[in-house]
């Protein structure tokens, strides 16, 4: 499985919350059969981690990419760069995945094999706010907000980049096709110009999975909406799910949740 898939954890920090620790512990266990790394900033000491997981490989990237140097606005240069996307040029896909996912069980391969170029968890729209009169009020108030990115753009995307599936070749193509769109959503550093967003919403040609399939890949954002939908079978995997407005949600499927007292 070398060239088809590998499995990103991006780790700025080696002193790990139990609940990080537990999600690690989670997906190492499930995803054991495909190539693992973890990516982290260069100057971080990474052995008290690696003494733990010594068959992990370790990928160094930029400070300013990764770390407390810039936060958020590194990580999102980092996402919308063909550099980054240029050093897996030998594997078809990467999975990333963050430490506040976790995964039910692997189902990778054959998410692989579907051929996608982005699979990760939709932002769903409540089913009301496609009927009167929720759907007119939604227009009024992208029509009336001062944001150029209106939040509703986001329904019924597919994006979340904390559990994602991206295929190498057209991150990599597409990087240099948008240089100029991601120049200008890089300089606008609020949450609606995440990296996420920008791949949920900018690139024409992707091939992206309908809102029904990708529920079964991962839930993020409105997790008791994502179940509904989703005929309350549990997806691959999910993100978030230490949020305090989805903890309740989730602490019946995750054992760590009650394991360790949230």
């Amino acid at each position: 499985m070398d060239n088809l898939v590998k499995v990103i954890i991006p780790i700025y920090r080696t002193t790990l919350k139990d609940w990080e620790r537990a999600s690690l512990d989670n997906t190492l266990r499930l995803l054991s059969a495909y190539p693992i790394l973890f990516l982290i900033p260069e100057g971080l000491d990474i052995r008290p981690l690696s003494t733990v997981y010594p068959s992990v490989e370790v990928m160094r990237v930029s400070p300013d990419w990764l770390g407390t140097r810039r936060g958020i606005a590194g990580y999102n240069e980092m996402m919308l760069s063909r550099s980054f996307y240029d050093l897996f040029a030998d594997t078809e896909y990467i999975f990333i995945c963050h430490l506040d996912a976790w995964l039910f069980r692997d189902e990778l391969a054959a998410w692989c094999r579907k051929g996608y170029d982005l699979v990760a968890a939709p932002w769903p729209l409540r089913p009301r706010y496609r009927r009167f009169p929720f759907r007119q009020w939604l227009a009024l108030k992208d029509f009336f907000s001062r944001r150029d990115l209106p939040r509703s753009r986001m329904f019924g995307r597919i994006g979340n980049g904390g559990l994602c599936l991206r295929r190498v070749a057209a991150f990599r193509q597409a990087c240099s096709t948008y240089a100029d769109e991601i120049a200008a959503f890089n300089a606008r550093q609020d949450d609606l110009h995440n990296e996420d967003i920008f791949w949920a919403l900018v690139p024409r040609e992707f091939r992206y999975p309908t809102v029904e399939t990708a529920l079964q890949f991962a839930y993020d954002l409105k997790p008791q909406v994502c179940h509904e939908l989703n005929g309350r079978r549990l997806p691959m995997g999910c993100h978030g799910f230490m949020h305090k407005s989805r903890l309740p949600f989730w602490k019946p499927f995750i054992p760590c949740i009650q394991e360790l007292g949230y």
